[in-house]
Parts: C-alpha cells; sequence; structure tokens
C-alpha cells in the first residue's frame, strides 16, 4: 500500500522574521572563460514535435552535465566530443562519440549524458544509440547498444551485483495524444569477461507511463528504487522479466437495488478544499448532509454515507459550506492553516480523485506563455518562442506545478511513497549526489532543501535540511527564468536566465532580516544560454561557444 508523506517543513528552520534580499553591488569574479573550438551540439524542436510536453523538454533542458562523483562537469559538441571541465580550469575531450550526428535526422532528442559511478559514463545520442564509456586502467572500454529514441535521465551502478540501471526518458503517442514515458535498462557488467565485447549484456526492459511532463528522476543505489517527480501517477506498462499483473477488474453486482458509493473528486488551493461527490438518482429527492468536524468530514445523503473519515490537517469546521447541483454535491472546507498543501482529504484514503485548480493551471500557462506560444511575438527580449500544438494541451499540461513526488520499487512495480507537492511546493531545484539527493521545493513563501536518503527497503527518509527564506517569491517573480542551480552546501542559489542575466541569492544567517542578492549582467553581445551547474564555489555557465568559470565565493 502507498504510503502517503507529509512534507512538513522544520519550523526550526523557518525564519518569520525575514523581509528581503537586497541588492549587492558586489558580483562573481571571473575565474575564466573558455572559448570552444567546436560549438556545442544544440537540437531544433522539427515539425513532427508540436506538442507542449516536447516544448518544455527542448526548452529547459541543460547541455550541462554534473558529475556527482568529483567536482567535473561535461558538454557535447557538434562533433561528438565529450568534454570534461573541473574546477581547477582544465578542459579536455576526453571522448569522441561517432554515434552523435548533429544533421543526422534520426536524432530527435538533444543528446545527453548520465554518470552511473565515477568510472562509468552513459551517453544518448539523442536518437537510437546508447553508449558506455567504462573506464578501466586510464583507458575507456566503450559499449553501444541500440534503443528507443530518447534521452538519458539518471544512471547507478550497482557494485553488489554489478548492475547498471539506465533511466531514459521519451515522448510517446497513441491514439493522437502524446505522453511520458520512462523506460529502465538493466545491464549486467562482467569485468573479468574474457571476450570484453561481451562483458556488458542487456539483463532487463521496464517500461513506465505518466500523463503528462516528467520533471525528475532519480534512481536508488540499489537500484530497486527510483524517486520521480511528475504531474501523474506513474504506470507500468512492461517488464521483459517479470510481467505486470493486470489489476481485477471490480466486481459487477447483479442486485440492481444495492446502494453503490460514488467515487468523489477533491481539489485544493491555498485556503480551502472543494469536494465533488456524486448522488445516485434514487435519492435524487434526499437531502444530503455533511458533517464537519477540525479533524474529520462525512457526507451521506439518506442512510448512505458517501465519504468519511479523519482529515489530514485541521479544518475551519464552523465555515463549512456546500450545495446540489443536480447530480453533484459540491462541499467548500476551510483550512486552518493557510498555505499547507494536503496530500489527500482523508487519512488513508484511496478512493478519491486529486483534480488540479484552475486557477492555478491558468496562472502556469501564462507564466510558459513566452516559451510555448502558438505565435512568433515580435517582442521577445531575446527570449526564445517555441511553438506547439494547442490541441496536444491537455488539463495535466496546465498544471505545471501540481507535480506528485513518488519512490516506486521496480520490481514490485507499485509506488511505496507519494507526495502531492501541489501548488506550493514547486520544485526549485534538485541536487544529485553521490548517494542521495537534495530537493529544493517551494513552501509558501520559503525555498525549503530536503535530503533525501535511501535504504534496502520500504522505509524512506526525507529530512528538511536548510531553508532559503523568501525565495518562493523571488523565483516566482522570474519569468524567463531556466535554470535554478544551487551547490551541494546551499550556500546561495543561482537563477539563470535564457539570455544576459543570472541572480545570485546567498543563504542568510538564521534569524536574519535581510539577505544578499547579486545580479550577473554577461552583456548584450553573449549567446543564450544553453547550461548552467555549480561546482562548489563556482558557478558555471555555457553558452554555444564559450564557458565561463564565477566565482561566487572566496
Amino acid at each position: 500500500m502507498t504510503k502517503i508523506v507529509d512534507l512538513r517543513p522544520d519550523k526550526k528552520l523557518l525564519n518569520s522574521k525575514f523581509e528581503k534580499y537586497q541588492f549587492c553591488s558586489d558580483t562573481a569574479t571571473p575565474k575564466c572563460e573558455k572559448e570552444l573550438k567546436t560549438e556545442v551540439l544544440r537540437l531544433e524542436l522539427n515539425s513532427s514535435q508540436d506538442s507542449w510536453l516536447e516544448a518544455r523538454l527542448f526548452a529547459f533542458h541543460n547541455h550541462l552535465f554534473k558529475n556527482p562523483y568529483d567536482s567535473t562537469c561535461c558538454f557535447i559538441d557538434n562533433n561528438g566530443g565529450i568534454w570534461k571541465f573541473a574546477n581547477d580550469g582544465s578542459l579536455d575531450l576526453i571522448y569522441t562519440s561517432k554515434n552523435i550526428d548533429s544533421k543526422s535526422s534520426d536524432c530527435l532528442y538533444n543528446p545527453s549524458l548520465a554518470f552511473a559511478s565515477k568510472n562509468i559514463i552513459i551517453i544518448c545520442n539523442g536518437g537510437g544509440k546508447l553508449e558506455f564509456l567504462i573506464k578501466k586502467d586510464e583507458s575507456f572500454n566503450n559499449f553501444t547498444f541500440d534503443i528507443e529514441t530518447a534521452v538519458v535521465l539518471d544512471a547507478r551502478f550497482v557494485k553488489e551485483n554489478s548492475k547498471i540501471v539506465v533511466a531514459l526518458y521519451k515522448i510517446d503517442e497513441e491514439k493522437g495524444k502524446k505522453f511520458s514515458r520512462l523506460i529502465y535498462l538493466s545491464y549486467i557488467y562482467d569485468e573479468n569477461s574474457e571476450d570484453q565485447s561481451q562483458a556488458l549484456k542487456l539483463l532487463r526492459t521496464q517500461n513506465l507511463r505518466v500523463k503528462g511532463a516528467v520533471e525528475h528522476v532519480y534512481i536508488e543505489k540499489n537500484g530497486n528504487f527510483s524517486h520521480i517527480i511528475s504531474q501523474d501517477h506513474v504506470e507500468f506498462d512492461y517488464d521483459s522479466l517479470n510481467p505486470i499483473k493486470n489489476k481485477d477488474e471490480p466486481n459487477q453486482s447483479t442486485n440492481e437495488s444495492q446502494i453503490k458509493i460514488p467515487q468523489y473528486c477533491w481539489s485544493q488551493d491555498e485556503d480551502s478544499i472543494t469536494v465533488y461527490t456524486k448522488i445516485s438518482e434514487k435519492y435524487s429527492k434526499v437531502t444530503a448532509k455533511v458533517e464537519a468536524t477540525p479533524t474529520s468530514l462525512t457526507i451521506s445523503v439518506g442512510d448512505v454515507v458517501l465519504l468519511s473519515g479523519e482529515t489530514p490537517h485541521r479544518l475551519e469546521s464552523d465555515l463549512t459550506t456546500w450545495k446540489r447541483k443536480e447530480d453533484t454535491l459540491e462541499v467548500e472546507l476551510s483550512k486552518s492553516e493557510n498555505g499547507l498543501m494536503w496530500s489527500e482529504l482523508l487519512k488513508g484514503d484511496t478512493g478519491g480523485e486529486y483534480l488540479p485548480n484552475e486557477a492555478l493551471a491558468a496562472e502556469i500557462h501564462s507564466r510558459l506563455s513566452h516559451l510555448c506560444s502558438s505565435e512568433q511575438e515580435s517582442n521577445t527580449q531575446g527570449q526564445p518562442a517555441i511553438g506547439f500544438n494547442s490541441e496536444q494541451l491537455e488539463e495535466c499540461d496546465l498544471s505545471g506545478s501540481e507535480n506528485i513526488l513518488q519512490r516506486i520499487d521496480l520490481n514490485a512495480h507499485n509506488i511505496t511513497h507519494m507526495a502531492m507537492l501541489g501548488s506550493s511546493n514547486r520544485v526549485l531545484f534538485t541536487e544529485k549526489q553521490s548517494s542521495g539527493q537534495i530537493i529544493c521545493l517551494r513552501h509558501d513563501h520559503d525555498g525549503c532543501t530536503w535530503l533525501m536518503r535511501e535504504s534496502d527497503d520500504e522505509d524512506w527518509d526525507l529530512e528538511h535540511i536548510y531553508t532559503f527564506p523568501g525565495f518562493g517569491y523571488v523565483e516566482a517573480s522570474k519569468t524567463n527564468k531556466k535554470f535554478c542551480v544551487s551547490p551541494p552546501d546551499g550556500s546561495y542559489i543561482a537563477i539563470v536566465e535564457h539570455t544576459r542575466h543570472a541572480f545570485l541569492y546567498e543563504k542568510p544567517e538564521t534569524n536574519a532580516t535581510t539577505g544578499r542578492q547579486r545580479i550577473l549582467d554577461f552583456g548584450s553581445e553573449m549567446s543564450p544560454i544553453l547550461g548552467a551547474t555549480t561546482l562548489k564555489k563556482y558557478l558555471i555557465i555555457l553558452t554555444k561557444d564559450a564557458l565561463y568559470q564565477l566565482q561566487v565565493y572566496s
């Protein structure tokens, strides 16, 4: 059974006294600027990639790939060259892939990289090739496999069983509608194989589907569990080793007089919750009854209970109202704690369906309009305009911050843990580490950073470790934001725009009323920014023809 996770911040780490980030004239010191011998490989959308999902994937693709096992990052140039940049300012060509061709029609996506371990690099050419670079005795052994056209989101080498698990992402289509597909590939690596060409073999293929966008994927070090942030629940479609078991169809009663409990739906904003439930025609003239207390809710009609249970958080029960429209009862509930997004309506109840907030959906759509416009506007101020087919736009596409954090068991094909992030818990940034990961979520007006530890079973430890006060409001105001990055120590956050600007926000001292903001202006002559990451005290910026290393603090 899925365990509902309530991401409630540690009040000791919140600062109610904080007022604002003040502009500071200090700037980040340019440590080095590297002119690239060959431009960074960057693909544009083709005529068939007309969905919002594809527009989003291309618009926010980060061409800088950070290695969580050391202080380096990599990018890919037009010749298929893999370049590694280190903290000491060195930029080295470590490998050239023959499978990466900027002019190939087979490559539908930008090429991508993932680091399965300190010595294993995974390269996806954006077409149908997946390469493994396995370092051995100061040289790379290369293995290439045919795959579906995709991008790689994460990879993990499991030392205990010599398994490499790779998570791929692609946009698929069914009955004219496009959706997200996740593909998990598991390979067995025999380091001591006499025939090195056969040292790496495909063991398992798993397919999952998601309605809407996938924002983040992380594979745990055991290779058995994965964390996914997406706009809807994941569904297992296929497993080459362990066939997916179809859920039993509900038994249909032959007793026409038996009253069935209808399914309910619910929605929320920061202040209230709305519950919708259907009423059988048999009870069309029977008055509905709503009983709300600060900690419970019961809705009934006649002698039939439509829903009943304990609420996960407190209600202002005296403010409860309801109205009936034909066969639908609409109940309006007021939250006792404003700004707290609920993960469920009733504790442990899975019979309800959560609906995205329409007003929020409109707001998100408005914020993304400069990226996903069906018309090419003349006043873009240097920002790229990306067209998409509005007929492909579904309700889930508009609810950009109605994300769900899920921890899935790849062997049991189920969701072990789930947290509804809601409108106030937008994802601000993610930071993968060699073991575990850091995710920063907006909570009300703050940015709360969570450390997600790992285990070999269904236990999942999430800890609120530090806070950027007021950063939720700051991030929401940056409509031209392309990347949001932060170092593992959480000393600062950088918001990087599509062109010219980056904004640095230093983490304030405990109980401070103000924080420091720095603005980096790269000049109007600078090419569009294609990638950004942090290497400890350095902010790294990538354009099509240059790489910049900026020292944020000494």
